[in-house]
């Protein structure tokens, strides 16, 4: 159940006040401050990382078995029409034994991901099961699914923005306040990573498919002002 943190306040005068002008020359009081309204949200969109690496000697038949298996691999993740899937880094390197080539190594990545945990994870089972290495897991909030939220702690915000000007206000023996600026800003948790294993199977029976846990995530919206005292 999502829920609304405590608005945080931060007053952010300096010793000496901040003096504007009214219309008749006199100086004006300004208080900057900031408001913060925060709220968990379950991740509802995971992505994986998964890859091919190959050893050999002759570089183009290398490359030739690399591009067979993601091939292989894309096609059939691209099964999954509730799942996007899109290929990842390509790199050749040589092995090197005293400062002479000996081998060639080759692998290339592909990202699976969507908002289907239960199909993503089956998937990478059976993408495992096909010789792939799980690089890693990230789960985060699906684009819609922040935009929402972030939408309703805007309104949370300047909500508490204007309940704190006007408590500023009253506290300070003023009759109201003035906007002189305000900044509407956001900024997110940062999603931990959930490495995979990177242990190659011989036979599809000895592939477990991974168990994942989602977890939740921290958005947040904050609101800086000045405003003027009157």
């Amino acid at each position: 159940m999502s829920r609304i943190a405590p608005l945080a306040l931060a007053l952010l005068c300096s010793a000496a006040p901040v003096w504007g002008a009214d219309k008749s020359g006199q100086p004006r009081d300004q208080v900057s401050f900031r408001v913060e309204s925060t709220r968990d949200v379950p991740n509802d969109w995971v992505a994986a990382s998964l890859g091919v690496d190959e050893e050999g000697n002759d570089v183009a038949a290398l490359a030739a078995r690399v591009n067979r298996r993601m091939a292989e691999a894309l096609a059939l993740a691209k099964q999954q029409e509730e799942l996007q899937v899109s290929s990842g880094a390509y790199q050749t390197q040589p092995v090197y034994d005293r400062n002479k080539i000996v081998r060639w190594r080759a692998s290339q990545d592909m990202i699976v991901e969507g908002a289907n945990v239960e199909q993503l994870t089956e998937l990478v089972g059976r993408l495992q099961a096909q010789g792939l290495l799980l690089r890693g897991v990230s789960f985060s909030v699906a684009p819609e699914t922040r935009k929402r939220v972030e939408d309703e702690l805007i309104v949370d915000a300047l909500n508490s923005f204007r309940e704190r000007a006007g408590l500023i206000a009253r506290g300070l023996g003023r009759r109201g306040w003035n906007l002189i600026s305000l900044a509407v800003g956001e900024s997110g948790m940062p999603v931990p990573l959930v490495q995979g294993a990177t242990m190659r199977m011989e036979a599809a029976e000895a592939v477990v498919a991974p168990a994942f846990e989602s977890g939740r995530s921290t958005l947040r919206m904050e609101v800086n002002a000045t405003v003027e005292l009157d």
